[in-house]
């Protein structure tokens, strides 16, 4: 009778359910479902010796930047601009965006840069190195001369051009005028590939530290989040530069951007004397924009 079939049913269902609790010796496991990482691994602690790992790979920017639309950008903004970019991608070393990248510039604060490197190549101390973390973060011009003719002015250039292999870069033609130093968007991005590639590790830590929080009011007043911090989603490290001389004016935006500083960032501005400094600046903002879909 059906009544008198259902113990017997139920001992059979408990005996199967003990023995399908445990996985029988060498058998295999139910596969686990293992949730995907959600956050970044830690970084390692700064003042490590091992140098940063280069970025992990990942899949090739998808929107392609056509090199006119460069220099239509900034002169949408200044008509007489001229422009020098590039943007290297450190996972392959590739230029994955490529305009007059050996085109010479005046260089503004970026031999800031230079002067910071040789200062900690030669061993500075600790007082020094609170100095030069200043001098990038807002771009000290007093600091920047102080240290400049400390360590012989031109020679410091020629220094860093030997150690760097830098190829377009020259001192400047009058002795003392650290900001009409000459360089190249390729030479910038090789400054900073010394910088993250063979720094010591503190030395890499403050000079990368110093740019990640450069403020938007620099030393002199001027307002040096244009370009790259104003016109790029993505995290950033910046060294800015403005001049003038007797002959035109010239506003720049490097650095490092992305996660683990994927890209090298240039972007070197002219103009002719007489331009607003806002206007100029505004230039350089716009060609970062352009240059946002492809690294952010």
């Amino acid at each position: 009778m059906r009544h008198h079939r259902f113990p017997a049913l139920l001992g059979l269902f408990l005996v199967l359910a003990a023995g399908c609790a445990r996985a029988p010796a060498g058998g295999s496991q139910v596969p686990q479902l293992i949730s995907p990482l959600t956050s970044a691994p830690t970084a390692p602690a700064v003042g490590t010796t091992t140098r940063p790992p280069s970025p992990q790979p990942e899949p090739p920017p998808k929107t392609a930047v056509d090199p006119d639309s460069l220099v239509a950008a900034a002169r949408g903004v200044e008509r007489s601009a001229k422009v020098g970019v590039l943007v290297v991608d450190r996972t392959s070393g590739a230029d994955v965006v490529s305009l007059n990248a050996d085109r010479q510039f005046r260089s503004a604060s970026l031999v800031k840069l230079l002067i910071a490197v040789d200062a900690l190549r030669r061993g500075a101390d600790a007082a020094t190195r609170k100095r030069i973390a200043v001098m990038l973060q807002v771009s000290d011009d007093d600091i920047a001369t102080a240290l400049w003719t400390g360590a012989g002015g031109s020679a410091l250039v020629t220094r860093m051009v030997r150690t760097m292999g830098l190829t377009g870069t020259r001192p400047p033609a009058i002795v003392g005028r650290w900001g009409d130093v000459l360089l190249t968007a390729r030479d910038v991005a090789r400054v900073y590939r010394y910088v993250l590639a063979e720094l010591p590790a503190a030395d890499r830590a403050l000079v990368v530290e110093a740019m990640a929080s450069a403020p938007r009011t620099a030393a002199d007043g001027f307002d040096q989040h244009f370009g790259i911090p104003d016109g790029i989603t993505a995290e950033w490290a910046v060294k800015q530069g403005w001049s003038n001389s007797t002959n035109d004016i010239v506003v720049h935006s490097t650095g490092l951007v992305g996660r683990d500083w994927r890209y090298t960032v240039i972007v070197l501005t002219e103009h002719p004397l007489g331009v607003r400094w806002k206007t100029a600046a505004q230039s350089v903002t716009a060609v970062a924009r352009v240059l946002n879909p492809l690294i952010s």
